[in-house]
Order: C-alpha cells, then structure tokens, then sequence
C-alpha cells in the first residue's frame, strides 16, 4: 500500500512540474497545443490528489489526512493558479489574425 501511494504522490508531482514546464514552453514558443497538455497534465494531477485522499478514507487513515489536508490544498491551488497564469499569458501572446 505505501508503494502505491508513494507513485500517485511523485506521479501528481511530476505531472504538476510537466504542467508548469509546458505552459512555460507554450508561453516561450507561443504554442496553443503544448498550453492544452499543459492544462491537462495539471488537471490530471489534482485528480491524482483526489485519489490519494480516497485512498485514505478507504483506509480510515484519518489522522494522515488531517496531517495533510492543508498542504494539499495550497499545493493543488498554488498548481493550478501558476498553470492558468501561464496558460493565460499564452493564450495573450498569440498572433491577432486579421
């Protein structure tokens, strides 16, 4: 069991760290694509996120997520607000065509 909520912890980890690499690229390359993998490598780490805390309530591991409610809460918000800065500046970036 820790083995597994060890991967949906770095798994949610690396996808949040991609998520902040592409909407980075996407701002630099003035790329619409790579700011929708962006998006969605963030979204799928918050889900990740959910299925930790799942995962502890399946297991009534109630004190762990005491512990780290509030911690998960700022990290997802902080992912998320960086992600649609961002994607946002990206999406400002793009050539008008008229």
């Amino acid at each position: 069991m820790a083995i597994l909520v060890t991967m949906i912890l770095l798994g949610a980890l690396g996808l949040g760290l991609l998520a902040w690499g592409l909407g980075l690229a996407g701002l630099v390359r003035r790329d619409l694509r790579l700011s929708v993998c962006s998006l969605s490598c963030c979204t799928l780490a918050v889900l990740l996120a959910c299925a930790y805390f799942y995962g502890g309530i399946q297991c009534q591991d109630w004190s762990t997520l005491m512990d780290t409610a509030r911690a998960m809460l700022l990290a997802a918000g902080v992912l998320t607000a960086v992600s649609l800065l961002l994607n946002g500046c990206t999406l400002l970036r793009q050539p008008h065509n008229r």
